[in-house]
């Protein structure tokens, strides 16, 4: 008990202005694992990742119980790793890649009408996807994973979980093409100056929200960043970068107003899953 105090103490201790995040609940048991979040008519939606089962989850408005489990028939979850959506599809992104054994992943586009009504639905399409510049490499020490997509326009963009550089690069995917394998090659690469696990596109402010972590498990901080999009891409010189005083495996992120972000955290060996928000209102003022 004690080296973990010291351990998660020792997360923050010399960390200064960090941005603390309000604890709303503990995520149900059975989604212990959270990744990705989407907000579909006010409800939150959730899944687990690696491994799990291939079902949606739908939190109960106080956020500690679920409301309904949706099975996505036609699909595994090899590695779902996060949830994108625009205004008539839930994108369900199985892309996680930590062993490096395969050299893409597959996006599952699910009709979001009704959804709520549904015990199982089967997806629209699947979006396949591989990496033109891909290299195997050996487990967490290559940049071939994926933790976080979001929809922009009429894409969806893809960035990368680079556990070697701490950097993240971006690919964009077409989410009208569904006939083929689209082949994909990084547009720009970013000084994340970290492990990106999630990501969130506000059209309105044209922001983009990551979340991620340093990689030291115990000794290691969780950080957002705040980055703005012009002419198509991130414009990484707007970034604000700030760092979370709450250690953890944030790993979803949504808009949650103008203002607000709301990330869930699974669980570690320093605390349960987690759901909470985050005031960014006045990193994004003192960005205009």
């Amino acid at each position: 008990m004690l080296l973990l105090l010291l351990c998660s103490l020792g997360a923050t201790y010399f960390v200064r202005n960090v941005l603390y995040v309000d604890i709303l609940a503990y995520m149900p048991k059975k989604i212990s694992e959270t990744s990705g979040l989407a907000i579909i008519n006010g409800d939150i939606w959730t899944h687990n990742d690696t491994y799990g089962d291939n079902k949606l989850y739908r939190l109960n408005h106080d956020m500690t119980g679920i409301a309904q489990i949706v099975k996505v028939n036609n699909s595994r979850n090899y590695d779902w790793e996060d949830l994108a959506q625009d205004q008539q599809f839930l994108y369900v992104g199985d892309i996680g890649n930590n062993l490096t054994i395969r050299n893409g992943g597959v996006i599952y586009k699910i009709e979001q009408k009704g959804l709520n009504q549904q015990q199982a639905v089967t997806p629209a399409a699947k979006i396949q996807f591989q990496y033109n510049d891909f290299t195997k490499g050996w487990f967490n020490k290559h940049n071939y994973d994926s933790e976080a997509i979001t929809v922009v326009g009429d894409q969806i963009w893809l960035f990368s979980k680079n556990w070697k550089d701490e950097k993240t690069r971006l690919y964009q995917i077409d989410k009208g093409e569904v006939n083929k394998v689209q082949h994909l090659n990084p547009v720009a690469e970013y000084p994340s100056k970290g492990l990106i696990t999630g990501v969130d596109y506000n059209p309105e402010t044209a922001t983009l929200a990551f979340i991620g972590y340093r990689r030291n498990i115990y000794l290691g901080y969780s950080f957002i960043w705040l980055v703005k999009v012009k002419d198509d891409k991130p414009d990484w010189s707007t970034g604000i970068y700030k760092r979370l005083g709450n250690y953890s495996q944030w790993e979803g992120i949504h808009w949650y107003g103008a203002g607000k972000l709301l990330i869930t955290t699974e669980k570690t060996p320093l605390n349960k899953a987690l759901i909470a928000t985050l005031d960014v209102q006045k990193l994004l003022d003192s960005s205009e």
